[in-house]
């Protein structure tokens, strides 16, 4: 008998099988969906949904799988190790005649678990704070939610973890930018969790780095006449650099003069390579960064003086020794 992969294959180390009737069932299904993707390792809470365990379960299946050498430290598998078995080949006969098939692409958990509407209806028949927070999340949105939408919040606390607190600063933060659809509230959870961003000091400090960035990101485009258009990913990742720098707008504006002065157009990779040579200079206020400015401008104007006395008093050695030698023809 022959097997035919077609094209989903999932390649496992020999030394699985020594080691297979010792495992529980769930880590044997934590390996199988971290051969398909080696990534997981590192996202305990997605590894988890997939393999239909807990965190807990997933962290003593990596540990059982390390111990007994199939995975290295990092959850990469052990270079010593040698596959189970690879595709074998298929006939060009048996491939004509295998009747097509789409093509199973792996889920990947990126999105929160489905309850049902039994276990939606008794956590809420158990936990009063949930109801107080399904109508306070409603408030801070300002809408009805639907099944689905509690769904979402629901999984956001007993899924990913986030505090009532937490949550709710989430929803406000949302409904300030306008972003009020409860999937892209889903997505956005799913990776501040995965960032370890779940209670509210944390929600706090991510939140208000986030909308300080929002607000420079405005004053910037206001100030490049950029309208209602959205930086490009180069231009967002030139403004995290200003912000890192410590540069507000003030500093900003100040690299926006010189640069419409020097090129007569509002361009920000040569507002960047002012602000660049700022910080490297180690100019962190604008009362630093108009001192060198003032500063510059006297050394060049001082420069330009001597430059054009030297060449006067090259010109009147001329003409002196021109003098001279007239006055020395007359002599003879």
């Amino acid at each position: 008998m022959k097997l035919n992969f077609l094209q989903d294959v999932l390649v496992l180390p020999a030394s699985v099988l020594s080691y297979a009737s010792e495992a529980d069932a769930s880590y044997v299904r934590v390996l199988l969906w971290l051969a398909s993707d080696v990534s997981l390792a590192d996202k305990h809470r997605q590894l988890a949904k997939l393999a239909d365990c807990d965190v807990k379960t997933v962290k003593a299946a990596l540990s059982f799988w390390q111990e007994c050498g199939v995975l290295a430290q990092d959850g990469a598998y052990q270079k010593t190790c040698v596959p189970v078995m690879a595709q074998t080949e298929v006939s060009e006969k048996e491939t004509s005649e295998a009747p097509v098939k789409e093509k199973n692409i792996l889920r990947r958990a990126d999105e929160l678990p489905n309850y049902t509407s039994t276990e939606l209806a008794n956590l809420l028949e158990k936990k009063e704070e949930l109801r107080v927070l399904i109508d306070e999340a409603q408030r801070v949105l300002g809408k009805i939610f639907t099944t689905s939408d509690v769904n979402i919040l629901v999984g956001m606390l007993d899924y990913l973890g986030m505090s009532g607190e937490c949550v709710l600063l989430l929803l406000a933060h949302c409904k300030r930018i306008d972003k009020t659809g409860m999937r892209a509230i889903e997505k956005y959870a799913i990776t501040l969790a995965d960032r370890g961003i779940t209670e509210a000091q944390t929600m706090q400090e991510e939140l208000r780095t986030l909308e300080e960035m929002h607000t420079f990101e405005g004053a910037v485009r206001r100030l490049f006449g950029m309208k209602s258009r959205s930086f490009t990913a180069k231009e967002s990742k030139l403004l995290r650099a200003w912000s890192s720098y410590g540069y507000g707008i003030d500093v900003v504006g100040r690299a926006y003069e010189l640069t419409v002065n020097a090129t007569n157009e509002a361009s920000l990779p040569y507002a960047n390579a002012i602000l660049e040579r700022w910080h490297t200079e180690g100019l962190t206020t604008l009362e630093q960064i108009d001192r060198q400015i003032e500063q510059e401008a006297a050394e060049k104007k001082q420069d330009e003086s001597t430059r054009r006395l030297g060449d006067s008093f090259g010109t009147d050695d001329f003409f002196e020794a021109a003098l001279k030698r007239s006055m020395n023809r007359s002599g003879n």
